[in-house]
């Protein structure tokens, strides 16, 4: 005789593993600030880190206000609304295109489906492309409706920075991106992304692929390379996002209006093992500048291969210390890319199968 068992229905307080968390980002920008990227622009990506995304409404008591009586609260007011992401993954080709352009603004593309399409970002020019930053949407959701613990939508996101992370040793692990974005504080919960797009495939890139030239030195000719990190960070304008006129949402809350960039920073960190003339310590005393070149390369696309290319025309040495990585003298570095009339400070290029990101057809 067979018996059946019946699960047990999950009830309200049914815990959720947080395992079960879904993200989707805006494939293209946002119309506008406060428009929401549709469902059939939302990519369904994977990322490494637990973290959710940080919604946080501000308020104000009466507390200080005279002609109560005395110093006590008797109302609560909604001020403002911020929201914040962080987002951890493994290198992908897919990815690293659409960071690149959504981190500067400014993006070509190259190539023509189905075959390999690069595309490029440089820093966008204040002049002709102002200093706003593209917005895009980044919802996540944990168990579908009715039985969601977490469904949003956090609209007129921004890139705040990201960090690009490559060392030694076997695995995804070793090329690792880190980003936080930033957005105006508007959300849509529940959100309004049904159905839930289907996941991307994506095409990880190893280290292990890595070509590293800088300043004249092929790190990996010499076999001397241990680990680098490459830093971009918008310094967003959050303060001056509110201002009269800048919105507020369904509750009561204030909401940014505008997205801009500050100082835009790019630093270049890395650990080689020490060689002899110590060239590093050479270019530091001399400042001699020189190219950056940095690469990964992955699948194959027709005649050409997933990958990524880092380009800085000019940079220079601006501190080398020693140090050891078990038992190996090592230069730990600090680059600087240098501005140089007729280039770009940087050229963010990556390679991929993917067309329609950022928008560009």
């Amino acid at each position: 005789m067979t018996a059946t068992v019946t699960p047990k229905a999950a009830g309200a307080a049914c815990p959720a593993n947080v395992r079960e968390t879904k993200i989707a980002i805006g494939m293209v920008p946002q119309t506008d600030l406060a428009t929401p990227n549709p469902v059939a622009e939302l990519w369904c990506l994977t990322k490494t880190n637990t973290a959710l995304s940080v919604v946080n409404p501000q308020t104000e008591t009466d507390a200080n206000d005279i002609g109560k009586g005395d110093e006590f609260p008797t109302q609560i007011f909604p001020t403002a609304m911020d929201a914040s992401a962080p987002l951890e993954k493994y290198v992908s080709s897919e990815f690293m295109a659409w960071l690149f352009c959504f981190t500067t603004g400014q993006a070509t593309k190259t190539g023509v489906a189905p075959a390999a399409l690069t595309y490029s970002a440089v820093p966008s020019d204040p002049v002709t492309n102002c200093i706003d930053l593209p917005p895009f949407t980044y919802a996540e959701q944990i168990r579908t409706p009715p039985d969601s613990v977490v469904d949003r939508e956090l609209v007129g996101m921004v890139i705040a920075d990201w960090t690009l992370t490559m060392e030694s040793g076997p695995g995804r692990a070793n090329c690792r991106v880190s980003a936080n974005f930033v957005g105006t504080g508007k959300i849509v919960n529940p959100s309004m992304v049904s159905p839930w797009p289907a996941p991307v495939t994506e095409h990880f890139l190893n280290a292990a692929s890595a070509t590293i030239n800088i300043s004249g030195i092929d790190y990996i000719l010499n076999k001397t390379f241990i680990s680098l990190e490459l830093r971009w960070t918008n310094n967003v304008r959050l303060d001056t996002g509110y201002y009269p006129g800048s919105g507020v949402d369904a509750n009561g809350f204030q909401i940014r209006g505008r997205m801009e960039y500050n100082t835009r920073e790019v630093s270049l960190s890395f650990v080689a093992r020490a060689i002899k003339g110590s060239p590093e310590f050479a270019a530091l005393l001399a400042q001699t500048p020189g190219p950056v070149t940095i690469t990964l390369t992955g699948a194959a696309i027709a005649s050409s291969n997933h990958g990524i290319n880092i380009s800085i025309p000019k940079a220079s040495f601006t501190s080398v210390v020693n140090g050891d990585q078990d038992g190996i003298v090592t230069v730990q570095c600090t680059v600087m890319p240098l501005k140089e009339a007729g280039s770009e400070l940087i050229t963010l290029s990556a390679t991929t199968a993917t067309d329609g990101i950022f928008g560009i057809v």
